[in-house]
C-alpha cells in the first residue's frame, strides 16, 4: 500500500540517470520464482496500486467477477506501492499478476538496469488503461513546469511507482533541478495545503475521467495544471521513453481547476496487466475466459471495466518486445484479436 507519508530524497538534477529514484527501495531481489503460483494451486495473487486508487478498486471488480463465476481459479486482488512494487513482489514470488507500465516491462526484457537482476520473463495479459499524467500545483501564479525551482518540493508519483522514472525524465527536459519528495496520491492535497508540497501529479484516466482523490484535491486547494514550454515538448517527442500528447480537457473535467493551460500536455503512459513465466496455462486461460464472458456484469463494478466491453481494448497499446502468456495468445486467437506483430511466450511448468 502506498503510505500517506512523505519521504525525502536528494535533489534531482537535469538529465540524471532515470533509474536512481523511484525504484531504489523496491527490493527486486530476495527469493526467486518457481512454477508455483504465489497463492497456491489455481489461486492467482493480483497486485495493482494503492488502496485509494481507482486501479485497485478496479482490480477488486475483476477479482469479484472471476471468483463469482468459476471455481477453477481464484483471484486475490491486493493493493501495492505501484508498478515497480508489483515487479518486486512478482520477483519474490509474492504475486502472480501485476499492473505494469511500458518502461519497466521493456527494460526487464532487455536486462537493463535497474531491472537486470529480475528472475522472470513478463508475459502480457490485457490492456487496462492509459493514464494521462499532469503536474499540478496550488502555488498562486504558477502556470508552467518551468516555474519549478531548485528548492521546490515535487512528487512525480510515490516512491515505488514505475511511472516515476518516466515522469522524472519528462521533467528533466524543462527543469534544472528540484527537491524530490514522495507522497501517496491521496495525501498530496493536504501536503500542498500545509505548504509541504509544491508540485503533485494527477492522472486523467483514458483521457476521460478522474479518480475521487483528484476531485477531493480540487475541493481542498486551488489546483493549477502546469503547462510545458514548446522546446521541451519537442525534445520529449524524440524520446521513446516519454509518450507525451496534447489533448483538450473537456468542460466537465476542467471544472474545478484554478488554471488550465492551452494546450494541455500530458505524459500518456499505457498500463497493462502482466504475469510471469512461472504461472501455468490453465488458471490464466480460465481467468481471461470468465472475464470475457461476464464483461457486461464486470462493467458495473468500475468504470475502468466499461472499456473492456470493446473487443479491441483488450489488446490496445501492448508493449513491443514483450511476449504474451501462451494462454492469452490462444485466447486472443480464438477471439480474432491476435496480430502478426504479437509474440507468443512460454511458461516453465
Amino acid at each position: 500500500m502506498v503510505a500517506n507519508v512523505m519521504v525525502r530524497y536528494r535533489t534531482v538534477n537535469r538529465r540524471e540517470f532515470i533509474g536512481t529514484t523511484g525504484v531504489a527501495g523496491v527490493g527486486f531481489l530476495g527469493g526467486c520464482l518457481n512454477a508455483d503460483t504465489a497463492g497456491g494451486d489455481n489461486e492467482l495473487v493480483m497486485v495493482s496500486s494503492g488502496e485509494e486508487t481507482g486501479t485497485y478498486a478496479s482490480s477488486q471488480g475483476i477479482a469479484g467477477t472471476v471468483n463469482q463465476n468459476t471455481e477453477d481459479v481464484f483471484i486475490d486482488a491486493r493493493p501495492s506501492g505501484g508498478t515497480d512494487d508489483n515487479v518486486g513482489m512478482m520477483n519474490r514470488g509474492e504475486a502472480d499478476i501485476g499492473y505494469f507500465q511500458h518502461n519497466s516491462a521493456q527494460l526487464i526484457m532487455e536486462g537493463k538496469e535497474p531491472y537486470d537482476a529480475i528472475d522472470f520473463t513478463p508475459l502480457q495479459l490485457f490492456h487496462h488503461s492509459d493514464l494521462a499524467w499532469l503536474f499540478v500545483t496550488s502555488n498562486s501564479g504558477w502556470e508552467s513546469v518551468t516555474d519549478i525551482e531548485s528548492n521546490s518540493k515535487v512528487s512525480p508519483t510515490p516512491s515505488g511507482s514505475g511511472s516515476a522514472p518516466v515522469l522524472e525524465q519528462a521533467l528533466n527536459y524543462a527543469v534544472d533541478d528540484y527537491e524530490r519528495v514522495s507522497y501517496g496520491f491521496g495525501a498530496q492535497s493536504s501536503a500542498m495545503q500545509e505548504g509541504e508540497l509544491d508540485v503533485a501529479t494527477i492522472a486523467i484516466s483514458n483521457f476521460d475521467f478522474e479518480s475521487s482523490w483528484i476531485q477531493e484535491m480540487k475541493q481542498t486547494v486551488d489546483t493549477r495544471i502546469l503547462g510545458w514550454p514548446n522546446d521541451a515538448v519537442q525534445e520529449i517527442g524524440d524520446d521513446s521513453l516519454v509518450p507525451a500528447e496534447e489533448f483538450d480537457l473537456s468542460e466537465d473535467l476542467a471544472e474545478g481547476y484554478a488554471y488550465v493551460p492551452d494546450p494541455t500536455v500530458a505524459i500518456n503512459i499505457p498500463y497493462n496487466y502482466c504475469t510471469h513465466d512461472g504461472v501455468p496455462y490453465d488458471p490464466v486461460y480460465e481467468m481471461l475466459n470468465v472475464m470475457w464472458e461476464n464483461r457486461e456484469a464486470m462493467a458495473d463494478t468500475h468504470v475502468y471495466e466499461e472499456y473492456l466491453l470493446e473487443d479491441e481494448w483488450w489488446v490496445t497499446r501492448m508493449y513491443d518486445g514483450v511476449p504474451f502468456h501462451p494462454a492469452a495468445a490462444d485466447f486472443y486467437e480464438e477471439q480474432g484479436l491476435w496480430r502478426d506483430e504479437f509474440e507468443r511466450g512460454e511458461v516453465n511448468e
